[in-house]
């Protein structure tokens, strides 16, 4: 694919333009760690400078993806049934994160070379946060809220891979009221959340997970400071 960068000044934010995709960045408050965010760019811009003063974490916002691609780490029928299939483009999107978006996002911003970097994704992008983690270090951290860990084998994927040892934590979160879903594939989300949790703390992985109110679909913006909160704890001055 061809390449492209371009920078756009917005406030204190910057879009950056890489093959297809949009990076909002926040400003470089710190050098040494940086938070990757999957999600809407339009339900963030105006919260990620307000967020990077409170953490005290670089943030990217990175959008323009096709979610039932690239998010998708193997090929299955498409849910609700008669939705588009799921291609099964994770390892390519994961590839293209490590080998493109990080360095050109981070050599534009100047963060440190060795900096530590998270990940948060959102249903679809749940998915992918922690199938990437299980499968490379790219990112010390992840958190996953309403993770669509209902994907047709990822369970069973789970169970049979060798969780690898990590240094960083995993945050998940869900609402009370997604494992009922009109949509029956849906109902699993709950305890194969559960499943996970419980396989990753055997492996040895700081994990926390907190239960929250509502579907798949409320309070965005809450739910992601409860990551955040959980990812980039205040430390007393």
């Amino acid at each position: 694919m061809h390449f492209y960068l371009l920078i756009l000044m917005k406030n204190m934010k910057k879009i950056i333009k890489i093959e297809g995709l949009s990076c909002l960045c926040s400003s470089a408050v710190r050098k040494d760690r940086i938070a990757y965010i999957l999600y809407p760019m339009d339900m963030l811009g105006n919260w990620i400078e307000t967020a990077t003063e409170k953490y005290g974490v670089t943030i990217v916002v990175i959008t323009g993806m096709d979610w039932e691609s690239v998010f998708s780490p193997w090929p299955a029928p498409g849910v609700p049934k008669g939705d588009p299939d799921f291609k099964g483009e994770s390892p390519e999107f994961l590839q293209l994160l490590q080998e493109k978006v990080i360095p050109q996002v981070e050599d534009t911003l100047g963060i440190d070379k060795d900096a530590e970097r998270d990940i948060i994704g959102v249903s679809m992008s749940g998915l992918f946060a922690l199938w990437q983690w299980m499968e490379c270090n790219t990112f010390k951290s992840i958190a996953s809220l309403s993770g669509s860990f209902w994907y047709e084998g990822f369970i069973e994927w789970m169970r049979k891979i060798e969780i690898p040892h990590k240094n960083g934590m995993g945050f998940f979160l869900l609402g009370e009221q997604e494992s009922r879903s009109n949509v029956k594939a849906f109902n699993t989300v709950g305890v194969n959340t559960d499943e996970i949790i419980k396989l990753l703390k055997a492996a040895g992985i700081k994990v926390e997970f907190q239960s929250v109110p509502g579907n798949h679909f409320s309070d965005p913006i809450p739910r992601l400071e409860k990551a955040f909160n959980a990812l980039y704890p205040a430390t007393e001055s």
